[in-house]
């Protein structure tokens, strides 16, 4: 076996982009869902500035998240399989 490298898998640039738009996701999906909850924008003065506008924001966050939190997986799939390899490196382009 060996043990020259790390057991950990290797967190590229990508997987901390989506990481920042996991982030991202979670707070659109905070502001869409304090609205619904006070029924007035508390987060951000004005927006959402509606129902629909915090449903929306909901959905969107939800949806974002999913994604990201899909592509980090196979971030860290793809570094840990591979070795030194990873998704975003052109051999899996």
């Amino acid at each position: 076996m060996d043990n020259s490298r790390s057991p950990l898998p290797r967190l590229t640039p990508a997987f901390w982009g989506w990481a920042a738009l996991d982030i991202v996701g979670v707070l659109i999906l905070a502001l869409g869902a304090a609205y619904l909850m006070e029924d007035r924008a508390s987060l951000l003065p004005g927006f959402p500035a509606s129902s629909l506008q915090a449903w929306l924001c909901l959905g969107g966050g939800i949806a974002t998240v999913f994604v990201a939190a899909v592509k980090m997986l196979v971030e860290v799939m793809h570094s840990a399989s591979a070795g030194n390899k990873a998704a975003n490196d052109s051999r899996f382009s």
